[in-house]
This record gives structure tokens, sequence and C-alpha cells, in this order.
């Protein structure tokens, strides 16, 4: 097949895609609904730029993006809610950044390490100093500031421990990646498809945003989540359907990293570039719907915070969609 073609194929998955999510998202947000989101996203910003003063290990690039998901997702929250979540969505970010080596100048062991202090940290905001110098330093004191936050809320009681294992679960997830980067760098050897979602939807962060979320709204419900499978299955379901969006968005720099992710090992298995995305997009949209019904079987109290978690997923399945294709509509 000549050069031509397989772009002209690329361009035409592309179109095919972006048609399909046109008839199958959610109804757009009303104009009114938009213009509150985008006033309590100015709203935040002063009091997240203040605390990403504090903590200048924090990416200025994430607040507008962390807080606008944050916010998208739930508009009725208040504006203390918000500001508490989004900061957790900045720490997805942060700890992902120590973790791959982008900020601060740590060896693997060094990595390790501070990722199970990050997760200890959370568990018992005192049991770790935070007062050195350097990113990772920086990143473990908002992780100590947000954990103290959310170990003082009312919903804590139900929720805090859900929140310290999935911040668990992320952490050692990081370090399980790190490793698998290193052995395919080393030898070429790389993860199972199922050994990488395994570890990725954990990497992703998502299922420790929503946890904490969930402490932050403190809904009254009387079961312990930690052993209600509803609640594990529709943070799963929402980790695997960013993880596959996201995986779209990221396919050149990850494997300029050396690292890799679901479509380099499609590709890998012996999909074209453009097969493979079209397969990353429907599996982010059989997660959506998966997610959906999931959402629906919820305890009654816990079916709002439910509604967030598909809020949410529409909304990466929007951004990544219309903005972040990695084959681009041809001008054409």
């Amino acid at each position: 097949m000549s050069t031509q073609n397989l772009e002209g194929k690329h361009f035409g998955v592309v179109r095919e895609l972006q048609n399909q999510y046109a008839e199958a998202k959610a109804p757009g947000i009303p104009k009114e609904l938009l213009e509150r989101v985008q006033a309590r996203v100015k709203e935040l910003m002063p009091g997240l730029m203040a605390w990403r003063e504090r903590f200048p290990a924090i990416a200025t690039s994430r607040l507008k993006a962390a807080t606008m998901g944050c916010v998208a997702s739930d508009p009725g929250a208040t504006l203390e809610q918000h500001l508490l979540i989004s900061k957790v969505g900045l720490l997805v970010f942060a700890v992902d950044d120590i973790a791959d080596g982008e900020i601060g100048a740590l060896s693997d062991e060094e990595i390790h390490r501070v990722l199970a202090r990050y997760a200890e940290t959370a568990r018992a905001p005192e049991s770790q100093s935070w007062t050195g110098a350097g990113e990772a330093e920086a990143v473990g004191g908002a992780v100590q500031d947000v954990a103290r936050s959310l170990h003082a809320l009312p919903g804590a009681k139900r929720y805090l421990a859900l929140w310290q294992e999935h911040f668990r679960r992320m952490c050692e997830a990081h370090s399980t990646e790190l490793k698998d980067k290193r052995r395919a760098q080393q030898d070429g050897t790389l993860p199972t498809l199922q050994h990488y979602l395994d570890v990725s939807r954990w990497t992703c962060g998502a299922p420790m945003y929503h946890a904490a979320a969930l402490v932050v709204l403190g809904p009254d419900f009387a079961g312990d989540v930690l052993q209600e499978p509803l609640v594990e299955r529709a943070l799963v379901e929402m980790a695997l359907l960013g993880r596959w969006m996201n995986d779209v968005r990221s396919l050149e720099r990850e494997r300029a990293e050396g690292k890799a992710n679901g479509l380099s090992l499609l590709i890998a298995g012996g999909m074209s570039e453009a097969e493979a995305e079209k397969s990353a997009v429907e599996r982010a949209g059989q997660h959506l719907e998966s997610l959906q019904k999931v959402v629906g079987q919820l305890p009654e109290p816990l079916r709002p915070w439910g509604k967030t978690l598909v809020a949410t997923g529409h909304f990466s399945r929007m951004f990544y969609m219309q903005r972040e294709f990695h084959h681009a509509e041809s001008g054409g």
C-alpha cells in the first residue's frame, strides 16, 4: 500500500471515530452550565496558585485542566470541595512526574523509596517529614497537605480507607511500571497487554482521585465501600476508559521515552497504528457503557457520586477525541 493510501486510511479512521463520538456522546453542556463551570474555574485559580507556590513541583500548566475536569464532573459541589478535589487531581500528575523521572533527579531505587513514602504519608500524614529540598520533597509535602485535609473531613470515617488503598495501589503500580520500563529498555521484553492494563489502571490515578472525591463529598452510606464490589468495578471501568483514551494521545511521547502503552502493545501484536488507535477508542467506549451500567446498580446513596464518574468519562472522551488525535485530520 502506498504512503498516500496509508495516510488516507489514517484520515478516514479519524473521521469515522469522530463521527461515532458525535453520535454517541451525551448531550452538550448547556450554555448556562458551561458559564457556571468557567466561572468556578476562575474562582479556584487564586487558591490553587497559592497552593502551588507552597509546593512548586506542582506544574502550573496542569492547574486549569485538573480544575476544569473536577468542576465539569460535579458542578454542584462547593468551592471548598472543588478546591480540595482539584488538589487531588494535581497529585495524580505530580506523582506520575516523579515516577517517570520527568521532574527530580532520583535514581530508580530512590524513586521506589519515595513512592513508598508517599503511600505511607497518605496512610498516616505525620509519619513522614517532607522538609527537604527538591521536587520529590515538594510533592511529598503536597501529598501530606492533602492527606491532612482528607483525614479531617466527616467523610473520612466511611471513605478514607478506600482512598488510602487506592493511593497505595497507585504508588506500587508506578514502581512496577518503572521496572517494566527498564526491562524493556535493557532487553526489549515488553509486558503483555493484560499485565499492562492490570498495572496502568492504577497508575492513571483515576481510582485514587475518585475515591478521594467520596471522602470529600461524604454521602451517607452505611456499608463498607471496601467490601462493595460495585464500587471497585466502577473505579476500574473509569480507569480503563481514561487509560485507553490517554494512550491514544501519548503514543509518540511514551514511545520516545521507552515506555509501552496500550497502543504500542497492540501494534507489537500486529495492528497498524490506525487500527490500534481505532481499537483503543472502541475499547474506551465499551468501558464507558459498562461504567454507566454499573453506576445504575450502585446503592442509592452512592449513585450521585457514580454519575460524576460517568460525567468524567464523557469529558475525557470529548477532550481526547476532539483535540488530541495521534493521526490528525487533514485540512483537505
